[in-house]
């Protein structure tokens, strides 16, 4: 696979690094330092793996399309929202919230946005397959298991690299995640991996999508 890529894939390096933070604002700043060094060909590739305390992490532009977040009980709760880099409506975060962000050297070729989210996200269905979750892309920008969101995703281009991050619900309180996020009409109810497999951890999930970027043959270079 990566024979057929590697001009947009540069050397087939790819950085690893998992946060040891849980604050969303050093996370949101790490990733965006990655984007720019991919950019820029200080490294090849990135995947960086981070968990947030709670708070609600929004897109740039406050759109209907992409849903919202009730903002009063928001203030009421005393939960913080951060701005991120990328599209898309407003994200519920917690500890029990992977979120996983791929960047790659790309050869500057514009692809339509299901092909990116397609593409980025295929790693990380197919490491769930590997653990025994039916996971699978549905358009335009998620992954769901049995018709359930198990995790959103928004991306990212500049001249020569592309971001696609996602949301991973483990254990997420999905509560809470109800009662401040506004999904647009038609969206799918969210689930977290734990209801279909109870023994599931964060640790098996990054070492099994750390795998099959070896399995493509990426070389895996820890941070």
């Amino acid at each position: 696979m990566l024979d057929n890529l590697i001009k947009a894939y540069g050397d087939g390096k790819i950085k690893v690094k998992v946060s040891k933070t849980h604050n969303a604002q050093e996370n949101l700043e790490e990733e965006s330092r990655l984007f720019l060094s991919v950019e820029a060909k200080t490294i090849s590739n990135a995947l960086f793996f981070w968990m947030n305390d709670e708070c609600l992490v929004r897109g740039q532009v406050k759109s209907q399309k992409y849903g919202w977040y009730d903002e009063q009980l928001a203030q009421e709760l005393g939960i913080p929202v951060y701005q991120r880099t990328t599209g898309g409506g407003v994200v519920y975060h917690d500890r029990g919230n992977l979120n996983w962000s791929i960047i790659f050297s790309t050869s500057g070729k514009v692809l339509p946005p299901e092909k990116i989210f397609s593409n980025g996200s295929r790693f990380v269905i197919k490491a769930l397959k590997n653990l025994g979750f039916q996971a699978a892309f549905v358009a335009p920008n998620r992954i769901e298991i049995d018709g359930k969101k198990i995790s959103g995703m928004a991306a990212r281009s500049g001249i020569s690299s592309l971001l696609v991050h996602g949301t991973l619900l483990i254990d997420s309180n999905l509560e809470r995640l109800n009662m401040l996020c506004k999904p647009p009409v038609g969206y799918p109810p969210v689930a977290n991996l734990s209801e279909w497999r109870d023994d599931i951890s964060v640790d098996k999930i990054i070492e099994n999508i750390i795998g099959v970027f070896q399995e493509e043959g990426f070389i895996v270079q820890p941070s």
